[in-house]
């Protein structure tokens, strides 16, 4: 779908000739050889044939980036002629991904007079969440997270990652529960699973759920693991541990959300978000069935806010509408060779 909406829009609205595409790194540089292109465009994946390419033709080259690189990696990726980046293509988001490639044609070092060369763009991926909220509650928890539930908007762009001390039967339940009340897919955590945009994930129970840094191409995401590490509270899903990996997934981007129970598990959750320059609130006395959870947030200075229920629903609905920073991806260098 994008190499064809690349295609008809470079040469049929731009009028650009459009040579060739490529399967392989090899058909890359015998296509670039044959053809001298004046622009290369390629997905992230291409990135290791690059030097090859450079040495047989040198061009500009126009990435496609299943996620948002960070500030600074096109600085670094410029010795491969990488120039500028064009997100990726939205359902439904035609229009705009139309005006956004044709502003980054314009900002070429040189604009193409003959010919333009696509490579594969074959490994499509969802985009990376521009946040990552964690819920963590206990006892009453359920009750007080259906309510939040209830009140997100549709098409969140953020990923919610719950944990409720539950026993591992009620998981399928509670689950069925909060998709009726929303149109937003729920899902129970399984190892692998990708962390993506506008979805809820649940910690099952009995197993601590945490975010794990994979290698895809030459980008490193997030997708979802489970830590046999010890957990120093006996509940499981910890939501410490979750949090912790939360806020090494996505620093400033992170936020904490501590709602009714019993304990302290998720003060130091909540003190790693924070140190990450991530945000955290904590659920309100007269709100919350039990106080000593978020309360204990409180007392240990880590909550930059203490609200109702319904107030938090608004923050995170809020932070959806905030402009997209960057996706919570990093740049491995050495994979790149």
């Amino acid at each position: 779908m994008v190499q064809l909406e690349l295609t008809r829009l470079l040469q049929y609205e731009l009028g650009f000739h459009v040579v060739d595409s490529a399967d392989s790194a090899d058909e890359l540089v015998i296509l670039a050889r044959r053809f001298r292109p004046a622009l290369v465009i390629l997905d992230e994946y291409s990135l290791p044939d690059l030097d090859r390419l450079q040495q047989q033709h040198s061009c500009p080259v126009l990435l496609y980036a299943a996620a948002i690189p960070l500030a600074g990696v096109l600085c670094v990726t410029a010795r491969w002629g990488i120039y500028d980046y064009i997100a990726p293509l939205q359902l439904g988001a035609e229009q705009a991904f139309r005006r956004a490639v044709l502003q980054q044609l314009q900002a070429m070092p040189i604009m193409p007079r003959v010919a333009t060369f696509i490579s594969p763009l074959r490994h499509i991926v969802s985009a990376q969440p521009q946040s990552l909220t964690v819920i963590g509650a206990s006892t009453g928890g359920t009750a007080a997270v259906e309510q939040l539930v209830q009140a997100l908007c549709p098409g969140l762009p953020s990923t919610l990652l719950i944990a409720v001390h539950l026993p591992a039967y009620f998981t399928a339940s509670f689950a069925k529960r909060l998709q009726r009340l929303t149109p937003l897919p729920v899902k129970i955590g399984v190892a692998g699973m990708p962390i993506e945009e506008g979805q809820i994930i649940i910690a099952p129970g009995g197993q601590n759920m945490v975010l794990k840094p994979v290698q895809r191409g030459p980008w490193r995401v997030w997708q979802i693991g489970f830590s046999t590490k010890p957990n120093l509270s006996a509940d499981a899903p910890s939501i410490d541990m979750l949090m912790r990996s939360a806020a090494k997934a996505a620093s400033s981007r992170a936020l904490g959300i501590i709602l009714t129970g019993l304990g302290q598990d998720g003060t130091g959750g909540a003190k790693a978000i924070r140190a990450r320059g991530g945000q955290v609130i904590a659920q309100s006395q007269e709100s919350a069935a039990l106080f000593s959870m978020p309360g204990s947030v409180i007392r240990a200075g880590h909550a930059n806010a203490v609200l109702p229920l319904d107030q938090i629903a608004e923050i995170i609905n809020q932070r959806a509408a905030l402009p997209a920073p960057a996706a919570c991806i990093s740049l491995t260098l050495a994979t790149v060779n």
